[in-house]
């Protein structure tokens, strides 16, 4: 008797209903003009507009911006440790190394921005918009996401091991590395980033990617099952 092999079937589409992500937009009327020099004396900003600022060395450790507008700002070497960033605008802000860790961000837009080193991990964010940003190493390590819209942004390293992320987009991205280690995803939508390295694939349990992604990632993933290819 002939026996037959079934044939492998090919992955499947599924109709996939993901929740996009919600967002409430800060509104920023009746703003004072705020300085460098207060914000280093107070440790928190509330109601301001910092419009062709240096903060430099700026130590917010702790403390709080509020209700506020960033215009065309450096935040070199700034230390958000521990901060809280809420309903506010960021645009045109330069920050080579911005350390902010353990930070808890809530409906904040930051637009046409470029940073360098930005150390975000074990922070909580609750509604953040990335648009038009350029981002060296980001790392959101064991941070807990939720409402995260990533658009039109460049990224070399993102981080985002061991975090939990419900309801991430990311749209026209580019992305070289992700890490992806031990994270836990729900809602996260990854068909708009142009991924070239993924470590960790084990993470993307539960994301949303392309046949064109899956296309992308199959050296990877064939390294990752430990695949021998032999032409």
């Amino acid at each position: 008797m002939r026996s037959t092999e079934a044939p492998i079937p090919a992955p499947k589409h599924q109709a996939t209903k993901l929740q996009a992500p919600k967002f409430r937009t800060p509104r920023l009327d009746q703003l004072e003009i705020g300085s460098a020099a207060e914000l280093q004396r107070t440790g928190q900003g509330d109601h301001l507009i910092l419009q062709d600022a240096d903060l430099t060395g700026v130590d917010l450790s702790g403390g709080r911006l509020t209700e506020c507008r960033l215009r065309s700002v450096t935040l070199a070497e700034a230390d958000l440790s521990a901060a809280s960033v809420a309903e506010s605008h960021w645009e045109r802000v330069s920050a080579p190394h911005l350390k902010a860790p353990r930070s808890t961000w809530r409906d904040v837009v930051i637009e046409a921005s470029r940073f360098g080193v930005a150390e975000l991990y074990e922070t909580g964010i609750t509604g953040l918009v990335l648009r038009g940003c350029k981002l060296d190493l980001v790392n959101l390590r064991s941070a807990v996401l939720s409402d995260v819209l990533l658009e039109n942004c460049t990224i070399t390293e993102l981080d985002i091991s061991g975090a939990l992320a419900t309801r991430m987009k990311f749209s026209e991205c580019t992305v070289e590395t992700l890490e992806v280690g031990h994270a836990r995803f729900k809602d996260v939508d990854l068909r708009g980033a142009q991924l070239s390295r993924i470590v960790g694939l084990s993470g993307l349990k539960g994301a949303v990617i392309s046949e064109e992604q899956l296309v992308q990632l199959a050296p990877s993933l064939a390294e990752h099952l430990g695949l021998v290819l032999a032409g």
